[in-house]
């Protein structure tokens, strides 16, 4: 009895504090937004488990947050510092005001359940509200030098690399994809540095992908930008820009049916963003 008294204590305590702090911390994306790429691969587990998790870790002392993790209390404040927090007080404030913007957002009516279809949204939401405004400037800046776009895919999301060279060539681009592994090799050597290469691997560790990069690299060396997950891939760190997306990874038997909805959203919002910037 009273443990449960002094957690619920703990709760009303945080919600008070927060209310009292919203309008003087950053929100949690904003402020990690330039740090994130600066995280090894432990960190970025934990932060992806941050982001999807928000809800619980706000409310986590943080012993409870290092015994979640199998951590040391050490290492988890060394890990909000990385992010770019005063200390865990300063990170748990940031989640709390995130937490208060979260709750101002109106979902879509078509959203009726819960379960996997709240969690289905929610990394969506996640994935635009991580979007650096800063890389997104660089990708509209790019654009408008009107870059030939060559549009490398994995299996898995050859489907989106079919979309976005339409809905680049739509937009009066030299676009290209290549839909099969010889038409791919064709092209290391019509790539210039004035061109601009668009990955899509929700692993970021496509073997291929990767090969094709790098003899590209012998020769020129084209803008980069990639979209993948959050896990400081080979991929995300060969790019200049790179972009990331969460998705829970389902599979069916030997097939991967994880969702490229995200992937293709992040696409279509910078596209979004070049036009109105074009037509001012």
């Amino acid at each position: 009895m009273v443990e449960i008294c002094s957690v619920s204590c703990y709760h009303v305590y945080i919600e008070w504090y927060a209310e009292r702090k919203v309008g003087m911390a950053a929100d949690f994306f904003e402020a990690t937004q330039e740090t994130v790429r600066g995280l090894n691969q432990t960190e970025r587990q934990l932060f992806d488990y941050v982001v999807k998790n928000m809800e619980e870790v706000r409310f986590m002392s943080i012993q409870k947050f290092a015994a979640e993790q199998f951590l040391s209390t050490t290492t988890i404040f060394r890990f909000t510092q990385k992010l770019g927090f005063t200390g865990y007080a300063d990170f748990i404030n940031s989640l709390m005001v995130t937490a208060h913007s979260q709750q101002e957002t109106e979902l879509p009516d078509v959203v009726v359940g819960r379960g996997y279809s709240e969690e289905y949204l929610k990394n969506a939401m996640e994935a635009v509200r991580v979007m650096s405004p800063k890389r997104v400037d660089e990708v509209v800046e790019l654009l408008s030098r009107k870059p030939n776009i060559y549009i490398l895919t994995d299996d898995n999301t050859h489907a989106i690399g079919q979309y976005c060279e339409r809905l680049f060539i739509g937009l009066g681009f030299h676009a290209y994809f290549p839909e099969a592994v010889y038409q791919m090799q064709n092209l290391v050597n019509r790539i210039s540095g004035k061109d601009m290469i668009l990955a899509l691997s929700y692993s970021g560790r496509d073997a291929t992908l990767i090969d094709f990069i790098e003899r590209v690299y012998l020769t020129a060396r084209p803008h980069l930008l990639s979209i993948t997950r959050a896990d400081n891939n080979t991929l995300e760190n060969l790019s200049d820009t790179n972009f990331y997306v969460f998705a829970d990874e389902v599979r069916v038997g030997s097939m991967d049916i994880t969702s490229g909805v995200t992937m293709l959203m992040l696409v279509e919002l910078l596209v979004y963003e070049y036009i109105a910037r074009s037509s001012n």
